[in-house]
């Protein structure tokens, strides 16, 4: 017959899985907070505050490690079953998406920085359209794992694909600017490595909605949707 835990390990159990719920949704917060600094920065052409933006990284990564732990310390202490075991394996793999995620913002700050002057004549309008895509992504999936809708985290996996195109529509833009004008070649091969990390972020949150799809549903999203990126990316090992 199978032991009856007590009580107060039950409690304990349950606040530990209530905090490490906390710590990923902080965790988003912090992610969140340095997109929207990397955009307003874009938005403003503020360059000079970008390098302090990119050092939140810093932040991002040292919380991901302590999740990373926390998760590892309830597995081995509480054997957790089902669903419970799910949601905190889960917490780890979300948790280093999050950290990559921080990395790719803080790689479009360092972009930033390397610039030092965007020219008027470039139009940030595109990368800006996809770079709030992705951050409106972003809250939305925090809103699908605060009320467990997975419907909504099927809607947000679809919602890729809109990145993708946008991906596909700057990408376009940048390469037909730089053929007509050589001098802002620099400039732009910068931006064209800035769409590609918000097209990775996208990719991330992709991963983080197909951990919570399979948390709260127990089933899997397909592996892979084949879009405009993929054929960007066949076209560049030719």
């Amino acid at each position: 017959m199978t032991e009856k835990l007590p009580e107060h390990t039950i409690s304990r159990y349950e606040q530990e899985l209530e905090q490490l719920r906390s710590m990923i949704l902080r965790m988003f917060g912090m992610v969140e907070n340095q997109l929207t600094q990397t955009l307003t920065v874009l938005r403003d052409r503020k360059i000079d505050t970008a390098y302090e933006i990119a050092l939140q990284d810093i932040e991002i990564d040292a919380y991901e490690r302590m999740i990373s732990a926390f998760s590892i310390q309830i597995l081995a202490l509480r054997s957790p079953m089902a669903i419970d075991l799910r949601e905190i394996v889960s917490a780890f793999k979300i948790s280093v998406d999050l950290q990559r995620i921080g990395d790719l913002i803080a790689g479009n700050c360092r972009r930033i920085v390397q610039i030092k002057m965007i020219p008027e004549g470039i139009s940030l309008s595109g990368l800006l359209t996809m770079g709030r895509q992705v951050q409106e992504n972003l809250r939305q999936v925090v809103i699908a794992i605060t009320e467990q809708d997975h419907k909504m985290m099927l809607h947000l996996w679809n919602a890729d694909n809109l990145v993708d195109d946008l991906y596909l529509s700057v990408f376009t833009e940048l390469t037909n600017l730089m053929q007509k004008e050589p001098e802002v070649v620099l400039v732009c091969s910068h931006l064209l490595f800035m769409v590609k990390n918000f097209e990775r972020i996208g990719d991330h949150i992709t991963n983080i909605v197909e951990n919570y799809y399979y948390v709260f549903t127990g089933d899997t999203l397909p592996y892979q949707r084949v879009g405009p990126v993929d054929v960007i990316e066949d076209a560049s090992k030719v």
